[in-house]
């Protein structure tokens, strides 16, 4: 069996490995890592409109994964933590990941540490199709709305499978692709994760702000869903998520170590400011010629959509 830590390392040893002096800084940084799997947590409202009575559903689909997922992921890391061993040798692992390392030590066998690897594998498949699945949806709401380059094709919906095989697969290539920039270049793999933090943090950052300071008065008691946070718990959890998400998106442009060097320094300002530029020239030469207002009613076929809104 792998070495065992003690307690006291587990829950209140501090390793900063990343050469930044402040060990805030480098727990700020090193947050990154944990906050990108949240990204995926917001999957059921985007096929709000292919789920039965999604006012109700999709709350409790999101609210839940983070409840389950976040349990026993603690547990978990915990159990890894207790199992890691002396860092140095982790780091410096002739595998290359650090996870294989421990699953090695823990069980002394090639045929164990590679299943457990597997698990992982499977568990990182299982959150591709989730993630194919939410983008495509996302991808192909906005070609309904004409928002999209080629957005008669990426809109069509299969009328046999009901869904939007089009977009299903130009995410699924893309996404392939993404795979590939990693083999090629860790650096612009990186890059690109940060930018989709950034952008994805930046999309909830406007309604939130709406909500807090214009929307919530004007709704009326029909607008609300069946969950709804009151005029008192919502402001704060809306000052809350804002305080967050600004931190997360100033951290996630650092560099991941110091000192920073073209291998490690962070680019995703320069990935996000090249697709916030091709946006613009997008919307500007072609977009708001053609852009439609979003269609909120009937746009699944057999579908009945209703806006209510969850605050």
């Amino acid at each position: 069996m792998a070495p065992k830590n003690s307690a006291s390392f587990v829950f209140t040893e501090f390793v900063n490995s990343s050469g930044w002096e402040s060990d805030g800084v480098s727990w700020l940084v090193g947050l990154i890592s944990a906050v990108y799997p949240f990204l995926g947590y917001d999957a059921a409202c985007h096929l709000a409109e292919e789920m039965p009575n999604a006012s109700r559903n999709v709350p409790i689909a999101m609210v839940g994964s983070v409840v389950v997922n976040g349990i026993m992921g603690l547990v978990y890391g915990t159990v890894l933590l207790f199992c890691t061993g002396p860092l140095e040798a982790l780091l410096s692992t002739p595998t290359g990941f650090p996870f294989m390392q421990i699953f090695m030590d823990v069980t002394k066998s090639y045929g164990g540490a590679t299943f457990m690897s597997l698990m992982i594998i499977l568990t990182a498949i299982a959150a591709t199709v989730a993630g194919i699945t939410s983008t495509s949806r996302t991808l192909w709401a906005f070609a309904r709305d004409k928002a999209t380059p080629y957005d008669h094709y990426l809109s069509k919906v299969n009328q046999r499978q009901q869904i939007p095989v089009h977009s299903v697969v130009l995410v699924t290539v893309l996404q392939m692709l993404l795979g590939f920039i990693y083999l090629g270049n860790t650096t612009a793999f990186n890059a690109i994760l940060s930018m989709a933090i950034i952008g994805m943090y930046l999309s909830y950052i406007i309604p939130i702000v709406y909500m807090l300071v214009h929307g919530r008065k004007n709704l009326s008691r029909s607008d609300f869903g069946p969950f709804k946070l009151g005029p008192a718990l919502g402001p704060i959890l809306n000052v809350i998520s804002l305080i967050w998400m600004t931190v997360v998106i100033i951290f996630s442009t650092f560099p991941s170590a110091m000192p920073v060097t073209p291998q490690n320094m962070n680019y995703s300002i320069v990935v996000m400011a090249g697709w916030l530029a091709f946006g613009v020239f997008y919307y500007i030469s072609f977009g708001r010629k053609k852009f439609e207002v979003p269609a909120v009613d009937n746009v699944v076929t057999g579908v009945s959509v209703h806006t209510e809104v969850v605050v």
